[in-house]
C-alpha cells in the first residue's frame, strides 16, 4: 500500500518479543495517567490515499477524532500529529519515533507489510494479543501482518495491480501477452499504455507479481533477491512496458512519468482519451474519475487485475497498525480500542466511500478494505466499480513482507536494464 505509490498508491495508509524486550526482559508498563487526565494516543496513518476532500485530510482526521473520541471519552486521540514528519518506509525513522526519541514521540503507526520483518528487526513494535473481533478478514492481509508466527500489524487497506481501460477485450485479457495484443487491436491513435513503472519500489513490486501470475504465490519470497531473474517474466514485463512506446522514446520507463511534476499525467492521458489504458491500484480510478471531461461517462471505464505474466494471480500488499513497543497498559488498551473502531465495517463505509468530502461531486476512493465485510455494505455493492475489485481480488495471496528493503533500488535498475 511510497514516493513510488504512484503506482502502488500507490495505497499504499524488531525481531522477535525476546530481542524486542532486550534478552526476555519484559517493556517497561507505560503508568496509568492521573484520574481525571485522558490517555494521549498519537496516530501517524498511512500518507498515500486519494484525498478525497482536498483539504489535506482535515476532515478525515477531525471525523476519526470526533467519533472515536465520543465513544472513547478517556482518550485524546492525535490523528497525523502535525509534528510527524518520518518516512513511512524508513524502518529506522519509525523505530526512533515509537520509542519516543523523536521530536514526534507516537504510540501505533500504519505501515506498509513489505516492511514488517525490518522493522520487527528495530525492536520498535511488539505483537498485538488478537484482532479485534468482527470483521471477516482476508486471509492475505492476515498473513501479510505475521512474521515468525506472531500477530505485528492489524490489516487496514490493501493494494493490488489494476488494468483501467474503456475496452472489454483489455479487461478480459489473463495473460500479459493477451494484454498486448488486446490494446494493439484498439488501433487508436492514443497511445496502448501510460503508466509509471519506475520508482525504487514500482519495479520491484511489478516483478514480483508478474512472477506471482506466471508461477503461482507458493514460493514468491524466493523471487525477492536481487541476482537472478527470470527471463520468461522479464520477457512479458518487457512487451508490456513497449505498449508504452512513443516516437519520442518510453516515457514509462525513461523516467519522465516519474518526475513529480509527471506523476499524474498517465491519469490525465486515460482520462482524456488520449491513451488507452493505465496501470495502477485500485485508488487511481478516484484520480481518473475526477479528470474526466465534462460530460463524459464514468460506465465508459473498467477496471481489471493486469496479467503482468502468462496468468492472472493478484498478489496484494497490505498496510496495517503496528504497536509501539512503549505503548503498554492504558496507552494500549486505548490502541486496541483504535484498531477496532478503524477496522469495523461502519467506519470503512465513510471513508472508502469519500464522505468526508462535500456530496456535490464526490467520489469513492477506491481503496481495498481488509474486512471483507465492506464489500457488502449496501452503498459499496451499489457502486459500478467496488464489486469487480472485490471479487477480483477475494483470492489474492499476500506479498512479501521482509526482504525487499535494503535490495529493491538494485532490483530496479537490473529490471529497468531488462526492460529497455
Amino acid at each position: 500500500m511510497n514516493v513510488t505509490k504512484n503506482m502502488r498508491w500507490v495505497v499504499l495508509w524488531g525481531a522477535v518479543v525476546g530481542s524486542v524486550l532486550g534478552c526476555g526482559g519484559t517493556p517497561p508498563v507505560t503508568p496509568a495517567p492521573p484520574a481525571g487526565e485522558r490517555v494521549v494516543l498519537r496516530v501517524p496513518l498511512y500518507s498515500w490515499i486519494p484525498d478525497a476532500a482536498g483539504d489535506k485530510f482535515q476532515a478525515l482526521s477531525a471525523r476519526l477524532e470526533a467519533e472515536f473520541e465520543a465513544e472513547h471519552p478517556e482518550v485524546d486521540l492525535d490523528v497525523n500529529p502535525d509534528c510527524f514528519k518520518d518516512d513511512l518506509y524508513e524502518p529506522s525513522e519509525l523505530a526512533r519515533s515509537l520509542r519516543g526519541e523523536g521530536e514526534c514521540p507516537y504510540d501505533v503507526v500504519e505501515v506498509d507489510t513489505s516492511l514488517l520483518g525490518e522493522l520487527v528487526g528495530t525492536g520498535a513494535v511488539r505483537p498485538w494479543s488478537e484482532l479485534p473481533e468482527g470483521p471477516r478478514w482476508h486471509p492475505a492481509g492476515v498473513s501479510a501482518s505475521t512474521f515468525e508466527g506472531k500477530l505485528y500489524g492489524v490489516p487496514h487497506w490493501q493494494c493490488a495491480h489494476y488494468i483501467i481501460s474503456r475496452d472489454e477485450a483489455v479487461s478480459r485479457a489473463r495473460t500479459v501477452d493477451e494484454l498486448v495484443q488486446a490494446l494493439a487491436a484498439l488501433n487508436t491513435p492514443a497511445m496502448d499504455l501510460s503508466a509509471n513503472f519506475l520508482g525504487s519500489w514500482n519495479l520491484p513490486s511489478l516483478y514480483l507479481d508478474a512472477w506471482t501470475d506466471t508461477h503461482g504465490p507458493a514460493n514468491v519470497q524466493s523471487a525477492v533477491t536481487a541476482e537472478h531473474y527470470d527471463t520468461d517474466v522479464l520477457a512479458g514485463m518487457k512487451k508490456l512496458a513497449g505498449a508504452c512506446a512513443t516516437a519520442e522514446g518510453n516515457p514509462c520507463i525513461d523516467g519522465t512519468y516519474d518526475a513529480e511534476e509527471n506523476l499524474e499525467v498517465p491519469d490525465v492521458l486515460l482520462a482524456e482519451g488520449r491513451a488507452d489504458a493505465t496501470l495502477g491500484f485500485s485508488e487511481r480510478l478516484h484520480g481518473i474519475l475526477k479528470k474526466l471531461p465534462p460530460g463524459a461517462s464514468r460506465s465508459e471505464l473498467r477496471i481489471s487485475p493486469a496479467p503482468l505474466g502468462q496468468g492472472n494471480r493478484p498478489l496484494l500488499f497490505t498496510d496495517s497498525f503496528f504497536l509501539g513497543e512503549r505503548c503498554t497498559g492504558a496507552c494500549e488498551q486505548a490502541a486496541q480500542a483504535f484498531v477496532a473502531y478503524m477496522t469495523r465495517t461502519s467506519t470503512y463505509q465513510w471513508i472508502v466511500l469519500g464522505e468526508d468530502a462535500p456530496a456535490e461531486g464526490r467520489v469513492p476512493r477506491y481503496l481495498m478494505p481488509a474486512n471483507l465485510d465492506v464489500y457488502e455494505l449496501p452503498g459499496v455493492k451499489a457502486d459500478p466499480f467496488y464489486p469487480v475489485i472485490g471479487a477480483a481480488t477475494a483470492t489474492g495471496a499476500p506479498f512479501p513482507n521482509t526482504g525487499l528493503l535494503n535490495i529493491r533500488k538494485s532490483m530496479r535498475d537490473a529490471i529497468q536494464a531488462a526492460l529497455q
